[in-house]
């Protein structure tokens, strides 16, 4: 026979897990959640203030098709080819710097050991769109490492969208870099955008890669952030 503390006990039980009352509990623990979440936010865009911090990278350099399958922007680019006022970016993981139109706002990754940067400067997401990355050679081909030259001109192999060499040649940057410009032919026979491969003085396993993510109108852009490039350990 239940009784009487027994029942009283039960009652006491059922109300405390009544539906009501479940109900409150899951809207607190919400509200935490979101307050949580919220905070973490706040605190990534303080700590990366002036620039836009995408979850990953993926270093992918898809081949230019923009005059094609994106629309123009309302960027003008020869007005900011021309600016007086360009801002230098440099690099949180390698000590290469370079400068960008003020207007054009850095696009990193967060915990990015290739330290790629970007700007939004056409449809395509940015995280496939990469402007510049430092490549790790060993990691696409350790009979690469020490063969500058060769890594440029084989790179279209590391990549199932591409299926050959275009052109290569050697250059010098106005800083004195010296790389490689390539360009490669993706499956559809389509001519990819330019890639600048700078070499690194006493760094075998490095090269820096600037591809060109640029509409045909920011062309003098691209060469001016290109020769600006520098490298200082």
């Amino acid at each position: 026979m239940e009784n009487k503390s027994d029942k009283t006990n039960n009652d006491d039980m059922s109300s405390v897990f009544s539906r009501p009352n479940l109900i409150l509990v899951n809207l607190a623990i919400l509200v935490v959640f979101l307050l949580i979440v919220a905070g973490v936010y706040v605190w990534i865009v303080k700590k990366n203030k002036g620039q836009v911090v995408f979850p990953a990278g993926i270093n992918y350099l898809s081949p230019k098709t923009q005059e094609q399958t994106t629309p123009k922007t309302t960027f003008d680019f020869a007005k900011m080819a021309a600016a007086a006022d360009w801002a230098t970016y440099k690099g949180k993981v390698f000590a290469y710097s370079f400068q960008h139109p003020k207007d054009l706002l850095p696009l990193t990754f967060p915990n990015d050991q290739s330290d790629s940067v970007t700007f939004k400067v056409s449809d395509v997401p940015p995280e496939l769109n990469i402007m510049f990355l430092v490549e790790t050679i060993s990691s696409r081909d350790k009979n690469l490492v020490g063969k500058p030259e060769e890594f440029a001109t084989s790179y279209w192999k590391f990549f199932s969208g591409l299926k050959g060499l275009n052109n290569v040649s050697k250059i010098t940057n106005e800083k004195g870099l010296v790389g490689y410009k390539a360009t490669y032919i993706a499956n559809s026979g389509v001519v990819t955008s330019e890639n600048y491969f700078f070499t690194i003085e006493g760094d075998n396993d490095h090269m820096l890669h600037i591809a060109n993510i640029f509409p045909n109108e920011g062309k003098g852009l691209f060469n001016r952030i290109i020769n600006s490039i520098e490298y200082k350990k």
